[in-house]
């Protein structure tokens, strides 16, 4: 696991090397952002077009099922209309256990988490966490890719910025004592990264501002502060920096994004059973505005069984996942729908219902 994993700040740097490169923008493909009125002409964003990735299959939305879309062929089912949020115009990716994931299923997923966190925000949201795991963005996987989840970030934050927010993301530094001294390894070196990333003319500094958790990086300017995947480590929790940040925050929007707050027990006993139940209760006051994540039967990543999925104001939804042939793969949506994320029996029953 990687939230018992522990790293330096300082990152491989041919790994640091690669992430720039992938998290780079080029003036070629910046996208001119909307207009937006006088008081707020400053505000400008650039969109990076996501890395080339092998052929594969892709997916689109037909009636009441998801259905795969090779690349030879577009095969389209009639049916009720689904229960979903999104428009029958856009594509849902398949074939998710392939990876790298095409860039439309990336753009997807982007397009997705950014609507669902605007439309929350906008609509006065306050405490909110979003979670998205496909396999690019599971740390649990080999293929967890940083430049994704950054993509994602910097797709969020400009869409929030264009509404002329100032956003602050804050990444956590260095936690725990002696030899548990450091980060988990997924957040090794995301600062860095970040300093470096293309976030659009005089944004960076202006609009944007990066800090980590803690009151002390919380400025009355901010608007809108987005914590990214803040984790807990072997004998350290990043609940009680996290919970004095919000305090200092008050009604001011704060998005948990990614965030791995589940108690890493030590030989020590800390985060044990004391102090258990403030921390969840804390947790409970995060209002879910987004999450997707893969279906499988654990420990295992495969076979991928559905998929379960939440957008803003609407309820969780579980897709029970069919494979066709080879080249094709079916999403149906099952029946019922829940008002609170589904436990285990309740995702078993309506997968195999």
């Amino acid at each position: 696991m990687y939230a018992a994993t522990m790293a330096r700040e300082v990152p491989n740097p041919i790994a640091l090397q690669n992430l720039n490169r992938a998290c780079a923008t080029s003036s070629s493909n910046r996208v001119r952002p909307r207009r937006v009125p006088s008081h707020r002409s400053n505000v400008s964003a650039s969109v990076a077009s996501a890395l080339s990735a092998p052929r594969g299959g892709g997916a689109f939305l037909a009636g009441g099922a998801l259905h795969a879309q090779s690349s030879a062929s577009k095969n389209t089912l009639g049916g009720r209309p689904t229960r979903l949020s999104i428009s029958s115009s856009q594509e849902i990716p398949t074939f998710l256990n392939n990876t790298p994931h095409l860039r439309e299923t990336r753009k997807f997923f982007y397009k997705d988490a950014t609507d669902s966190v605007v439309r929350a925000v906008n609509a006065g949201g306050k405490r909110m966490q979003m979670r998205s795991e496909f396999p690019e963005l599971n740390t649990e996987m080999d293929v967890y890719r940083i430049g994704t989840a950054l993509e994602m970030i910097r797709g969020i934050v400009t869409e929030l910025v264009q509404d002329g927010k100032k956003v602050k993301i804050c990444v956590q530094g260095s936690m725990g004592q002696g030899v548990f001294q450091g980060l988990p390894l997924s957040l090794a070196g995301v600062r860095r990264i970040m300093e470096a990333m293309d976030w659009g003319e005089d944004m960076l500094g202006n609009f944007i501002n990066l800090g980590e958790v803690g009151p002390e990086h919380v400025l009355p300017s901010d608007d809108v502060v987005i914590v990214y995947s803040p984790t807990s480590i072997v004998g350290s929790s990043i609940i009680p920096p996290l919970a004095a940040m919000c305090e200092t925050i008050g009604d001011r929007p704060v998005i948990l994004f990614n965030p791995r707050l589940t108690d890493v027990q030590s030989a020590e006993g800390i985060m044990g059973v004391r102090g258990r139940q403030e921390r969840l209760d804390f947790e409970a006051t995060f209002e879910t505005v987004y999450h997707f994540r893969l279906l499988y039967n654990k420990p295992y990543h495969f076979p991928i069984y559905g998929a379960l999925r939440k957008s803003y104001g609407k309820e969780w939804e579980v897709y029970k996942r069919k494979s066709i042939s080879k080249k094709e793969e079916v999403y149906t949506i099952t029946p019922v729908t829940y008002k609170k994320e589904p436990n285990a029996d309740q995702i078993t029953k309506s997968i195999r219902g």
